[in-house]
C-alpha cells in the first residue's frame, strides 16, 4: 500500500475524477471565467463603440450644442474617471474660422463615471475655467445659424442627436469675463467669480448659481434661480427667474452723484423683457455738487431689457429723511448711442423743503422749511457735464407753511405781515415778534443748472409777492423781479426792529389811501447772502 501511495505534491498525480470534491468545483469556475471574459469584452466593445472622449465626437457634440464652430489647442483623454480635458478652446460662428470668437475657454474638463456612460450618456461634471464671452459677436453667430438652419443645419442636429450627452449633472464655470461693446467708449466688462448649473437636462429648466462683479456701477452681484432652455444663438428669448443680491455698488461712476448701495429683490421673464422688483438702501447718497450724504431708500418695479441695457421704470417709491416721493418713465438710447437719456415723471404728494435743499444745494443750513408738494417731468441725459448741468426739468411746486432759517430773515417776514394789516410791532423787551409762515407755489423749468420760475407767488398774512426770474445752482446766484401787494399802507412811525423788507417798503413815497399798495421788488444776491429791495 505504501508502494502504491503517491506523494500529494507529485505533479504527475493524474486530474481529478468526475464525482470528487475536486471536480465538482472546477467547471463552475471555469464557466464563470469564461463568462465574465466574455462580459468585459462585450462591455470594451460596447464602451469602445460609445466612448464620446475623441477629440472627433467632442468638437461634433460642442458644434450642435452651440450652433458655431469649435476649435481648441490640446486634447487629453482620461479613464479613471473617464472624461476629457481640452485646452483652449475657442467657439466662432460657424464657417467664420476668421473672425474675433464668440468664447474662449482656457481649460474645458469633463468628467464622468462608467455606469452612467454606459446606461445614460451622462456627464458628471462640465468644467470651464477663465471664460471669456464677447457679446458683440453675438448677432454674428444668430444670422450665420439662421441660415444653417434655412440649409440643413437641423438634420445635421437631429441626426446626432443620438450622439450627444443626455444630461450634466453640473457646470461650473471658474472665473470668466462676459464684454458688451459700447459706442466710442471701454466696453463693459462683467467678470465672473463662478457661475454653476444643475441638472443641465436637454430641452428642461436649468437651475443656477451666479456670482459676479457688475461694471456699471461697479458693485458685486449673487443670484439664484432659474432658466428655460436656450440657444445661443438666441438668448435674449430665454426665461429665467429667481432672487439676486446686489452688494457695495459705487454710485460715483455714474456722474454728479455719490455714495455706496445695495438692493435685492427678484427677477422674472425672457431676458430682453425681464421683470425685477426689489428695494434699494444708500446710506450716504449725495449729489455732488452739493456734497451732503443722507440715506436714500427705495422700493421699486422696473422691467429691464439685458440685450441693449433699456430699463422701464414702472414704480420707483423713494424716502430720505423726512420726505417720500413717487417716479416712474424709462431709461433708453440706442445700442450705437453715447449714452442712455433718462426720462423720469417725479411726484411729492408730502415731502419737506428742507430735504430736498439739503439734498441739492451745497449750503450748510437750507434756507426754508415747510411741507412742499411738486409734479415735474425730468430728463437726465448721459455726457461728461456735472449731473446738475446735464438735469433737465420741467413742472409746478407749492409750499405751505413756509418759516425761514435765518432768524434775521424770518423776524423781517413777521414784521412786514404785521405792517401790511396795519398792526402795531410788540415791544422787543417784553416779546418777541411772533413767527408768522406764508404759501409758495410757481412753474419751474431747470436747464442747464439756472432754474427759471415763472409766476412765482409767495404770499403772507396781508401780502402777495408776485415774481420771475432765476436762480442758478451753478454758483448759488439769484435774480429774481415783480411785484408786491399789501393790505394796508405801511407805516412809517411803527416801533420795533425794522427788517430789510420793511425798510424798502418804507422807501417808496406811496399816494392814495394805501389800500391795496404794490411795491415793486426784487430779491437778489445769493443762496447764502440773499438781497431783499425795492425795485428801481
Amino acid at each position: 500500500m505504501s508502494i502504491l501511495r503517491k506523494d500529494k505534491n507529485d505533479k504527475n498525480h493524474p486530474p481529478p475524477q468526475p464525482g470528487t470534491r475536486r471536480g465538482r468545483y472546477h467547471r463552475p469556475v471555469t464557466i464563470a471565467t469564461v463568462v465574465v471574459v466574455a462580459l468585459l469584452g462585450a462591455a470594451a466593445a460596447l464602451l469602445a463603440a460609445k466612448w464620446p472622449f475623441t477629440p472627433a465626437k467632442m468638437t461634433a457634440r460642442l458644434e450642435n450644442a452651440t450652433s458655431g464652430s469649435v476649435r481648441f489647442d490640446g486634447f487629453q483623454t482620461k479613464y479613471f474617471p473617464p472624461g476629457c480635458v481640452i485646452e483652449a478652446l475657442e467657439l466662432r460662428p460657424r464657417d467664420g474660422a476668421g473672425t474675433v470668437p464668440l468664447m474662449t475657454v482656457r481649460r474645458l474638463t469633463i468628467l464622468s463615471n462608467y455606469r452612467q456612460l454606459l446606461l445614460h450618456q451622462r456627464i458628471e461634471v462640465l468644467h470651464l475655467e477663465e471664460v471669456h464671452v464677447d457679446m458683440g459677436r453675438r448677432e454674428e453667430l444668430k444670422s450665420n445659424s439662421g441660415r444653417e438652419n434655412g440649409n440643413g443645419a437641423s438634420n445635421r442636429s437631429s441626426n446626432n442627436s443620438s450622439n450627444d450627452f443626455t444630461s450634466i449633472a453640473e457646470v461650473i464655470v471658474d472665473g470668466g469675463n462676459i464684454e458688451y461693446p459700447r459706442h466710442e467708449q471701454p466696453p463693459l466688462v462683467f467678470k465672473v467669480h463662478r457661475l454653476t448649473l444643475d441638472n443641465v437636462l436637454q430641452g428642461k429648466r436649468i437651475s443656477f448659481h451666479v456670482n459676479l462683479d457688475n461694471p456699471l456701477p461697479p458693485g458685486n452681484v449673487r443670484a439664484d434661480g432659474q432658466f428655460d432652455p436656450w440657444n445661443v444663438s438666441d438668448i435674449k428669448e430665454t426665461p429665467l427667474s429667481g432672487t439676486y443680491r446686489f452688494t457695495d455698488a459705487k454710485l460715483n461712476t455714474l456722474g454728479g452723484m455719490a455714495g455706496t448701495l445695495s438692493s435685492q429683490g427678484n427677477f422674472a421673464g425672457p431676458a430682453d423683457a425681464l421683470r425685477v422688483q426689489g428695494t434699494t438702501d444708500t446710506p450716504d447718497y449725495q449729489v455732488k455738487s452739493a456734497g451732503h450724504p443722507l440715506r436714500l431708500r427705495t422700493e421699486f418695479q422696473a422691467m429691464v431689457n439685458c440685450a441693449n441695457g433699456d430699463v422701464g421704470l414702472q414704480s420707483i417709491r423713494g424716502q430720505f429723511e423726512k420726505t417720500s416721493f413717487g417716479v416712474a418713465g424709462d431709461v433708453t438710447g440706442k445700442t450705437d448711442a453715447r449714452s442712455k437719456v433718462a426720462s423720469l415723471r417725479v411726484a411729492d404728494p408730502g415731502g419737506r423743503i428742507e430735504d430736498w435743499l439739503v439734498l441739492l444745494t451745497s449750503g450748510q443750513t437750507p434756507a426754508m422749511t415747510g411741507p412742499i408738494s411738486f409734479q415735474a417731468h425730468v430728463t437726465i441725459p448721459g455726457g461728461p457735464k456735472p449731473f446738475i448741468r446735464r438735469v433737465r426739468l420741467e413742472g409746478d411746486f407749492g409750499l405751505t407753511d413756509v418759516a425761514f432759517t435765518n432768524e434775521q430773515t424770518q423776524e423781517s417776514v413777521s414784521e412786514l405781515s404785521l405792517r401790511a394789516r396795519g398792526q402795531k410791532l410788540p415791544d422787543p423787551k417784553k416779546e418777541p415778534l411772533p413767527r408768522i409762515t406764508g404759501k409758495l407755489s410757481g412753474h419751474v423749468e431747470l436747464l442747464d443748472g439756472v432754474a427759471h420760475f415763472s409766476h412765482l407767488s409767495y404770499s403772507l398774512p396781508g401780502v402777495v409777492a408776485t415774481v420771475q426770474g432765476t436762480y442758478s445752482f451753478n454758483d448759488s446766484k439769484i435774480d429774481l423781479h415783480g411785484e408786491m401787494q399789501v393790505d394796508t399802507k405801511v407805516s412809517k412811525t411803527a416801533s420795533g426792529p425794522k427788517g430789510l423788507l420793511t425798510r424798502a417798503a418804507e422807501g417808496l413815497l406811496a399816494k392814495g389811501t394805501g389800500k391795496g399798495e404794490i411795491l415793486p421788488v426784487k430779491l437778489t444776491g445769493t443762496y447764502a447772502h440773499p438781497s431783499y429791495g425795492l425795485d428801481k
